[in-house]
């Protein structure tokens, strides 16, 4: 069941899947320094050629995940998101993406709802949307900010040149820019009036592929000066119930 217990603009916005081979990342960092504590944290900018259509074509499995006022620690199972580009904006606020999103507990309870999407710039910043219940203004939109994403990015292959649990493609994302300086780096200010804030990784497939996702948290540290140290796992797999 859907609980009741998390407020539908508190459902975060989850995509899927790139068609084909595609590699491409915001704008980084110079080097691989870290900023000192008296430098701001730096402007993030997303993926420029960004496609909305190709993005949203698969399920995305959350592999790691920040904790917000809005994402509990104790909800991190089994967390995923669909989503459908729409061939009509809503009516009145022109949202163009419907995302179902999904999550457990440890005891198999059910969260998640449906919210809606929408590019901020389609033109000049694709890579960054909004995401909000349909009903509620744009200007209430949180956001949600894609950083970077390898469609056929995997972990370490065996003897065989396979890939060892046939991962295949990892996304950035994070929940706008980031404001709050830290030992580690930089990351979001947490805020429920908009539901901003927030850093994700997940994975084109369910299992977890440790050479992946660690590779993926290096390029939020050292590529986009990000504070990973508060990601958490999320349980994903095997023991899962994905259906609805």
């Amino acid at each position: 069941m859907i609980s009741s217990t998390i407020p539908k603009a508190s459902v975060i916005l989850l995509f899927a899947g790139v068609i084909g081979t595609t590699k491409v990342q915001g704008q980084r960092l110079q080097g691989r320094r870290r900023l000192n504590e008296t430098e701001p944290c730096p402007e993030l900018s997303t993926l420029s050629g960004f496609d909305l259509e190709a993005y949203a074509s698969k399920t995305w499995y959350v592999q790691e995940q920040a904790v917000t006022t809005y994402l509990p620690e104790f909800q991190n199972y089994c967390v995923t998101a669909d989503c459908t580009v729409l061939e009509e904006p809503t009516w009145p606020w022109k949202y163009t993406v419907e995302v179902n999103n999904r999550a457990q507990d440890a005891d198999g309870n059910k969260y998640g709802g449906t919210i809606n999407a929408a590019q901020t710039d389609p033109e000049e910043e694709p890579g960054k949307l909004m995401v909000a219940p349909g009903f509620l203004p744009r200007f209430f939109a949180g956001p949600y900010w894609v950083l970077a994403y390898d469609e056929e990015e995997e972990g370490e292959k065996d003897e065989d040149n396979n890939n060892n649990n046939n991962s295949g493609g990892y996304a950035l994302v994070i929940g706008g820019q980031p404001s709050v300086r830290t030992e580690a780096g930089c990351k979001t200010q947490n805020r429920w009036l908009n539901s901003s804030g927030g850093l994700w990784i997940f994975t084109r497939k369910s299992e977890r592929d440790n050479d992946l996702v660690n590779r993926v948290r290096e390029i939020a540290a050292n590529d986009f000066g990000l504070d990973v140290t508060g990601l958490n796992t999320v349980v994903q797999g095997e023991s899962c119930d994905y259906s609805e």
